[in-house]
C-alpha cells in the first residue's frame, strides 16, 4: 500500500492506470517508451555514376542518371499511400534528382525549339522537392553533373497517423576515370584596359587561372593546411619592365614579382598583374605540373598556356566616328518634352528642328580606349552644295576634288584642279577644309579637318595649322595629289563643339539640324591631339565623315498618277517623307522599265538608270516618262508594263495602260455572189490618238441565216496584231444564194471583238434570184 501511495504522488492522472498497471496497454507499450515509428528504404540502382563532363540531359537508359526506389511502411508493415516524401540531395553541384512525370501537367516545352524541361517532372533537375508515393513506393531519378565528389540524397517522411519523422540517406558517388591531375591550364583576364604606370590609367588586371583534369573537371585542392603546397607558376615574359604579378602562396603570404607561386582552391587560382614601364602586348605564362600537381618541388610535366595583355600608354592616336542605329535622333520641342513629338502628327510645340547622336571611339596606338578625360573637338560643314536641280552638280560639294596635297607636317594644301575662289562662290579665311587620308592607302595620318588661313590662288590655300607628317612608319611620305578634299563651312546644321572621352574611349555629341534640310549633304569630322613619340611634336587624331541630314524612320515614299497611259509622254511625280511626314530633299531617284514590248525613257535616260533631278525641297521629284510601241494591256490591273522608282532604298510602281480606243474593220459591207465566196477582213487596233497598236489579241465569230442553208467561218479565230496594229484574216460564206426565184438570200454577220470588249463587225449579204439576168437560181 506505501508503494502505491508513492506511485500516486509522483505522476499525472492521465498516467497512472498505464504506469501503474490499471489495466490501459501492454508493457511493450508503455508510455516511457518512444511513439512506434516506420520504416523508409530506398533501394538505389546504382550508388557510382560516371561524371557528365558533356552536360547530357536526362533520357531513359542514360549512363549519367542512377534510378532509387523508395518504399514507406508503418511500424505494423502497411505501406503508406498517397503521401508525399520529401527528398533533397546536396551539393547540386555533383548531382541533381529528378521524379516520373506527371502526366496531369502538360509538356509546355515540348513546342519549343528546342524543347524545354517546362511542365515535365522528369526532365526538371531539382535540389529538394516532394515526391509523391503510389502504394507505398515513390521512385527518383539522380543525375550527374560535371563535377566528381559524393551527394547526399536524403529522404525525408512524416506519417499523418504518427508524430515521428523518419528519414534515410543514399550516399551518391560521381566519379572520374582519370586521375585528379593537371591536363589542362586557363587563364582569363578582367575586362579594361590595361596602361602604363605613370600614364594616369588603370594599370591593373586581374587574372583568373583555371586547373582541369583529364575530364576537363577542376582539380581537387593541392593539400590542405600545414601539408597545402603550390600548383600554379605564374611568370611575366619578357625583358625587365613588362610588369609584375601578385597572388597569395600556399602558406597565406603574398608575393610580388616576374615569377611568383599560387596554389588553386577548387580549381581555380586568382592573381593581379601590374603593368610597368613597357607597352605593348605582355606575355604571362601560368604553369602546372601534371606529375603531382605541386610545383613547389620542381616541374617535371609541365601543363602551360600563355595570356597576351596589351598594355598602352592611353594617348590619342586614332579617332573613329560611329552613329547608333537605334533611337540615334530626336525631334526637339520648345518645351523640351523630347517624346512628344514622335508622333505620327507633330504637335504644335515641336520646333522644327532634329538632333542626331555623333559618336567618336577614340584608341591609342595599341587599340586601348584613350585615357578618360581626353578632349575631343567635333565640326561640320554642309555648304557650298549643288542646288537639287543643278545637274550633275546637285547634292555635291561644290569646292572639293580627288587631287588634293596636303604638305606633310606644313600649312600649304594645294590641288591641281582646284576652284577655291570661283566653285560655289569660293573659300575664305575661316572656311574648314577637310582631307579624307584615310581613303588612300599610306595617307591615315593625313586624315584632316584644318581652318583655311589665306586662299592664295585657284590652286593653293594656307592653314592655320599644319599637318601631320604621314611618318607612321618612322619616315615621312608624301603620296602627291592624290586625297580626296571638301572646303567649306556650315549653314543649315551645327555640332557640339568638345566632348571627353568616357571610360569605353567613347566621346558624344549631337549634331542638330532645321527638318528643312532633311536630305541635304553634311561632312562632321572629329579630332583630338597628342604627342607624337617618334617626333615629340603635336599630331592630330582625326577622322571625317560625309552623310545626308537624316529624317526619323520610317520614311514613305508616293507616285502619282497611277497607272500613267502608254505610248505617249507623261509626267510621274515620286515624293520622299520621314516619319514625322518632313520632306527630304537632295536624294537621287532610279527607275526600272518592265514591258511586255516596247521601250521607255525617263527624262531621256534609258533604262536602268536616274532622274536628272533629285528630289526637291519639298521632297518631291517629277519624272517624264515616255514609252513607244508599248502592245494594248489585255489586263487592265496589271497593264502592259511597270516604271519602277526607287528612292532612299524604297520602291514604288507604276502601271502603264494601253487602251484600245477604236477596231477598224474593212471592208464594213461584203456581196456574196459566188459560192463558196473567200473575203479578206483587215482590222485595225487604234488607241485615242489614232496610232496602231501591236500585240492586240482578237477574237473572231461569225453567224450566217437563210438562203440555201447559209454559214460563215472565219480564220483564224483569234490573233493579234502586228507591229501597225493590224490584224488580216479570211471569211468564207457559203450558200449565201436563193433557192427560189425571189426567195430570200442568206444573210450574215462577222464580229471581232478585244479582251477589253471593244467591238467590230462586217456584215455579208447573199444576191436574190431575179437580180440575175436572165434569172436564174441555184
Amino acid at each position: 500500500m506505501r508503494a502505491f501511495k508513492q506511485c500516486l504522488a509522483l505522476l499525472p492522472a492521465s498516467i497512472m492506470l498505464a504506469s501503474c498497471g490499471g489495466g490501459g496497454g501492454s508493457g511493450s507499450d508503455g508510455a516511457f517508451q518512444p511513439t512506434p515509428s516506420g520504416t523508409l528504404v530506398a533501394t538505389p540502382s546504382v550508388i557510382e555514376l560516371p561524371v557528365n563532363r558533356d552536360g547530357v540531359g536526362p533520357f531513359f537508359g542514360s549512363p549519367y542518371m542512377g534510378e532509387v526506389n523508395v518504399a514507406w511502411r508503418r511500424a505494423n508493415g502497411d505501406l503508406v499511400s498517397g503521401t508525399d516524401v520529401n527528398v533533397s540531395i546536396a551539393p547540386t553541384t555533383i548531382a541533381s534528382f529528378s521524379m516520373l512525370d506527371d502526366p496531369t501537367t502538360p509538356w509546355i516545352g515540348q513546342t519549343k525549339t528546342p524543347p524545354t524541361a517546362e511542365g515535365n517532372e522528369f526532365l526538371t533537375l531539382m535540389g529538394s522537392a516532394p515526391v509523391h508515393t503510389t502504394g507505398g513506393h515513390a521512385t527518383i531519378f539522380v543525375h550527374a553533373d560535371d563535377q566528381t565528389g559524393t551527394a547526399m540524397l536524403t529522404i525525408t517522411a512524416k506519417d499523418p497517423a504518427s508524430p515521428t519523422t523518419i528519414s534515410t540517406t543514399v550516399p551518391i558517388r560521381i566519379v572520374s576515370g582519370t586521375p585528379p591531375l593537371p591536363a589542362s591550364i586557363t587563364i582569363t583576364t578582367s575586362p579594361g584596359a590595361v596602361y602604363l604606370a605613370n600614364s594616369g590609367g588603370t594599370s591593373t588586371n586581374q587574372l583568373t587561372v583555371r586547373v582541369a583534369d583529364g575530364n576537363g573537371a577542376n582539380i581537387p585542392n593541392p593539400g590542405s593546411g600545414n601539408g597545402a603546397v603550390n600548383n600554379v607558376q605564374l611568370e611575366v615574359l619578357g625583358q625587365a619592365g613588362s610588369g609584375t604579378i601578385t597572388a597569395v602562396d600556399a602558406s597565406g603570404a603574398s608575393h610580388t614579382g616576374n615569377l611568383i607561386k599560387t596554389r588553386t582552391i577548387q580549381g581555380i587560382a586568382g592573381a593581379t598583374f601590374t603593368a610597368g614601364s613597357i607597352q605593348g602586348a605582355i606575355v604571362v605564362r601560368a604553369t602546372s605540373d601534371a606529375a603531382d600537381n605541386n610545383v613547389d618541388n620542381g616541374i617535371t610535366t609541365p601543363i602551360a598556356i600563355t595570356k597576351n595583355i596589351v598594355v598602352s600608354d592611353g594617348k590619342l592616336y586614332s579617332v573613329k566616328l560611329t552613329i547608333p542605329t537605334l533611337a540615334a535622333i530626336i525631334a526637339n520641342s520648345v518645351t523640351n518634352e523630347l517624346d512628344s513629338c514622335i508622333d505620327p502628327q507633330p504637335p504644335s510645340e515641336c520646333e522644327g528642328t532634329y538632333s542626331l547622336t555623333v559618336t567618336a571611339e577614340a584608341q591609342d596606338r595599341q587599340g586601348n580606349p584613350a585615357l578618360p578625360g581626353t578632349l575631343i573637338r567635333f565640326g561640320s560643314i554642309d555648304s557650298p552644295v549643288g542646288e537639287y536641280d543643278a545637274g550633275a552638280l546637285a547634292g555635291q560639294f561644290l569646292i572639293s576634288g580627288g587631287d588634293g596635297n596636303p604638305q606633310e607636317g606644313g600649312n600649304m594644301f594645294t590641288a591641281p584642279t582646284g576652284r577655291f575662289r570661283t566653285a560655289g562662290g569660293g573659300a575664305g579665311p575661316g572656311d574648314a577644309l577637310l582631307v579624307f587620308g584615310k581613303d588612300v592607302t599610306g595617307n591615315a595620318d593625313l586624315e584632316s579637318a584644318v581652318t583655311i588661313q589665306t586662299i592664295i590662288n585657284e590652286t593653293t590655300a594656307a592653314t592655320t595649322s599644319p599637318f601631320n607628317l604621314n611618318n607612321t612608319t618612322g619616315t615621312s611620305v608624301n603620296y602627291g595629289s592624290v586625297l580626296p578634299y571638301i572646303m567649306g563651312r556650315s549653314m543649315h546644321g551645327n555640332i557640339g563643339a568638345t566632348a571627353q572621352v568616357d571610360q569605353h574611349g567613347a566621346a558624344t555629341v549631337r549634331l542638330n539640324y532645321p527638318i528643312t534640310s532633311l536630305g541635304r549633304p553634311v561632312a562632321i569630322w572629329a579630332e583630338g591631339e597628342s604627342i607624337d613619340p617618334l617626333t615629340g611634336t603635336t599630331r592630330r587624331a582625326t577622322d571625317v565623315e560625309t552623310l545626308r541630314y537624316p529624317g526619323i524612320a520610317d520614311a514613305a515614299v508616293t507616285v502619282s498618277p497611277n497607272p500613267i497611259l502608254g505610248n505617249r509622254p507623261q509626267q510621274v511625280t515620286i515624293c520622299v517623307v520621314d516619319a514625322l511626314e518632313a520632306p527630304i530633299q537632295m536624294l537621287p531617284v532610279g527607275f526600272r522599265f518592265q514591258l511586255t514590248g516596247g521601250t521607255g525613257t525617263v527624262d531621256g535616260n534609258t533604262s536602268p538608270g536616274y532622274l536628272d533631278s533629285l528630289t526637291g525641297p519639298d521632297g518631291c521629284a517629277v519624272a517624264n516618262v515616255v514609252t513607244q510601241n508599248v502592245p494594248a494591256s489585255n489586263d487592265q490591273t496589271t497593264g502592259s508594263g511597270t516604271v519602277t522608282f526607287t528612292v532612299a532604298g524604297i520602291s514604288r510602281s507604276v502601271t502603264i495602260v494601253v487602251n484600245v480606243a477604236t477596231l477598224q474593220v474593212s471592208p464594213a459591207n461584203v456581196t456574196v455572189n459566188n459560192n463558196p465566196e473567200n473575203a479578206t477582213i483587215t482590222i485595225r487596233a487604234l488607241d485615242d490618238q489614232g496610232a496602231g497598236l501591236p500585240g492586240v489579241q482578237i477574237n473572231g465569230s461569225c453567224t450566217a441565216s437563210g438562203g440555201a442553208g447559209a454559214s460563215l467561218t472565219v480564220t483564224p479565230t483569234s490573233g493579234t496584231t502586228n507591229s501597225s496594229g493590224v490584224l488580216t484574216v479570211v471569211a468564207t460564206a457559203t450558200g449565201f444564194g436563193a433557192t427560189t426565184a425571189g426567195g430570200a438570200p442568206g444573210q450574215g454577220v462577222c464580229t471581232f471583238t478585244t479582251t477589253s470588249g471593244l467591238t467590230g463587225s462586217v456584215r455579208f449579204n447573199g444576191v436574190a434570184c431575179d437580180d440575175f439576168s436572165p434569172p436564174t437560181c441555184p
